[in-house]
């Protein structure tokens, strides 16, 4: 069975894990770090700083993580100096994408944060179609666009080739700190933050993902996280006919969120090819005398705390029906429930005295 941590943050904003191999929490190598929540999925752990900034842990690896960065040379032949980056006003830009679309010199290319550095230096793709090539790197074409061939013919007028260049992630084991978006608009400050979505796919755990509310009652989704770009790229902000105060996603394709007003949404539609969803569900608070405090989510279950502090169980939730059927009353006083592994409840906080305020399992 692999090794798991549950991670908590005490009421100081210090973060403690406590593996399942050891006996005792241990807390965050990282003594000026301090967050308001966290919230964790396979390999990773995000947090929501007392500074507002987003933090992610990257469980250590053998495996490095990777990028490629790689950009298009384009060149046109005329007949007084042969191939040159002069080009036609109606081609493409002599440093471009794949496309030829966006413009791409090798100066534009920046580490997207401190978490990055560079391999090495840009270099030539000398490989066309896949095969070794004696052309330096070039393909050739009658026009742009066109298909590229590594053969040069008599009416080839254009050629590019592929500059490539590898940085490598350096923050595995450590909190690095999210960058703001730039040039786009970040989010506004987060109150919460919920990592899931990972059983979406075949492979287990490789694309995770990530959704927040600010103080404002607004949703936003982490776009671009993958396995060779963890942080993700930038927020794009989900709309909500009403103002959240938490949310919840589960490991497949479940989104509960807690809205001011004691009720919950439901998120339809998520896939994915739609991480985002579709449309929003409204449903009742279990108690109508009592607003809805807390929800977790698992792969198929929903537990809400309402403001009584009763522990409540929405059954007949599947991917087919997110939504469920009923609520059901479960005995006891709690403050907040985690779903972890398996949909069992891994971390139940009492009311009275417990100094950790909240709790998400790594699985």
């Amino acid at each position: 069975m692999p090794i798991t941590l549950l991670w908590s943050v005490d009421v100081y904003g210090r973060v403690y894990s406590l593996s399942t191999a050891g006996q005792r929490w241990v807390r965050a190598d990282d003594m000026l770090l301090e967050l308001k929540r966290v919230t964790s999925g396979k390999g990773r752990c995000w947090g929501i700083g007392c500074d507002h900034h987003v933090y992610l842990y990257m469980m250590p690896s053998e495996t490095p993580i990777r990028y490629r960065e790689e950009t298009y040379e384009n060149q046109r032949w005329n007949p007084v100096d042969g191939f040159t980056d002069v080009l036609l006003p109606t081609d493409r830009w002599p440093w471009s994408d794949v496309t030829g679309l966006n413009p791409q010199p090798l100066h534009s290319f920046q580490l997207p944060s401190r978490s990055w550095e560079w391999e090495g230096d840009w270099y030539v793709d000398q490989s066309c179609g896949g095969e070794p090539s004696q052309t330096g790197g070039w393909e050739y074409a009658v026009d742009f666009p066109a298909n590229f061939s590594p053969d040069k013919k008599w009416n080839s007028c254009v050629r590019r080739r592929r500059w490539i260049r590898y940085r490598r992630y350096t923050a595995q084991g450590t909190w690095a700190k999210i960058p703001l978006d730039n040039p786009r608009k970040p989010p506004l400050p987060l109150c919460d933050i919920s990592c899931g979505g990972w059983e979406l796919s075949d492979q287990s755990g490789r694309y995770p993902y990530l959704w927040g509310v600010t103080q404002q009652g607004q949703v936003w989704f982490r776009e671009g996280i993958h396995p060779r770009v963890p942080e993700g790229s930038s927020w794009e902000e989900v709309e909500v006919p009403k103002e959240v105060a938490q949310l919840s996603a589960g490991p497949g394709d479940l989104l509960w969120v807690l809205l001011w007003d004691g009720n919950l949404l439901v998120r339809t539609g998520l896939s994915l090819d739609s991480p985002t969803g579709t449309t929003w569900v409204e449903v009742d608070s279990p108690s109508k005398e009592v607003e809805a405090l807390h929800v977790s989510v698992g792969v198929s279950v929903v537990w809400v705390v309402t403001k009584d502090y009763k522990v409540w169980f929405r059954r007949g939730v599947n991917s087919h029906n997110p939504c469920g059927s009923g609520w059901i009353s479960i005995g006891g006083e709690m403050m907040m429930v985690d779903v972890g592994l398996n949909d069992q409840v891994k971390r139940i906080l009492f009311f009275t005295c417990r100094e950790f305020v909240f709790s998400s399992v790594l699985l």
